[in-house]
């Protein structure tokens, strides 16, 4: 999956400490190009984690290959949760608040400098702190607090999407034909029954998978 990209992104490394050896170079970047899934932003700290048992010896580089798996699958679980549920939704939400609060160009520069912004910052902040600490990184990750800033975010994301809701009928100047309480009452009954049914299709779901086999 992603092993080519792991692959490519360390060998400058790789070829720096086994260089003068073709075969080893070989074998070590073969290493690599095993099966490999995680959250592209938070591979970011893998990577560094690589990079910091890689320079310490070939078999601390070894040992760091065989906790990789466990790195991947949590950091893919922590990573989607934070940025594909949280990060993601919450930005595009306050962005189209801003284009109906004040259409044009503002909206769209807000999507692209914020998100950006955070998440090439977290992926920086890991990445050093993963180069410089190995698997300490574990502890830097944790001291971010992703799951609680996802579940500010989520709340974040809905009071946006609440804003919208009234900032839609103005724009659309659909309280003239409906009335403006009522066409207000009508937009946001329909956003928060589509918010709860979304809400209750993943309960149901998440709990489908919780039970026994």
């Amino acid at each position: 999956m992603q092993c080519l990209g792991l692959a490519y992104a360390i060998t400058p490394l790789l070829e720096k400490l086994y260089g003068k050896d073709p075969e080893r170079l070989t074998r070590r970047t073969r290493r690599y190009l095993d099966c490999f899934n995680t959250n592209p932003y938070l591979a970011a700290a893998i990577l560094g984690f690589f990079v910091h048992m890689e320079s310490q010896s070939e078999e601390m580089g070894d040992q760091g290959l065989y906790l990789s798996s466990s790195l991947a699958g949590l950091y893919g679980a922590v990573g989607d949760n934070f940025f594909w549920n949280g990060l993601k939704p919450m930005t595009s939400a306050i962005a189209v608040m801003i284009f109906f609060w004040r259409p044009g160009l503002t909206a769209v520069l807000f999507l692209l400098l914020f998100y950006n912004l955070v998440h090439f910052g977290v992926r920086y902040i890991v990445y050093l702190s993963a180069l410089h600490r190995g698997i300490g990184v574990l502890e830097k990750i944790d001291s971010l607090r992703l799951p609680l800033l996802r579940n500010i975010m989520g709340y974040v994301t809905t009071a946006s999407l609440a804003v919208t809701t009234f900032l839609l009928v103005d724009y659309f100047d659909l309280k003239k034909g409906l009335g403006g309480n009522l066409a207000h009452l009508l937009v946001l009954l329909l956003v928060v029954g589509l918010w709860w049914r979304k809400k209750s299709g993943s309960k149901s779901s998440f709990n489908k998978q919780s039970e026994p086999v």
